[in-house]
């Protein structure tokens, strides 16, 4: 038979995850001080990681267009400083998921062993 399942409140899974974030502890040491299981703060962090990604993703701006001779000197400068910030935003945005996929990757492999 299963048992019911337990429902936690909003403010307690946030505080789960910030507790987490602020230690050097393993998802099974906060999990354990909490009195939590594992699987469930791994859960939790994953999906607030996730919405956090999707709020720092740039919103798809429309296509810059193409530098035409009536574009001034200061339209393209202002148009290759978006294009910048674009591309920096998108490489941060990269390099968070590589790092998130090499800690992921890491800890699989650990666990398999």
């Amino acid at each position: 038979m299963r048992a019911n399942k337990q429902q936690y409140t909003e403010q307690f899974r946030q505080d789960a995850i910030a507790h987490y974030r602020d230690s050097n502890k393993s998802f099974r040491q906060v999990a354990f001080d909490l009195g939590i299981n594992t699987w469930t703060l791994r859960e939790w962090y994953n999906n607030d990681e996730m919405k956090r990604s999707a709020k720092k993703r740039p919103v798809a701006l429309p296509t810059a267009r193409a530098a035409s001779d009536s574009e001034t000197p200061d339209e393209k400068l202002v148009r290759l400083e978006r294009e910048v910030a674009r591309l920096e935003r998108e490489n941060a945005q990269l390099k968070m998921d590589r790092e998130i996929l090499k800690k992921a990757t890491a800890f699989f492999a650990k666990e398999s062993e």
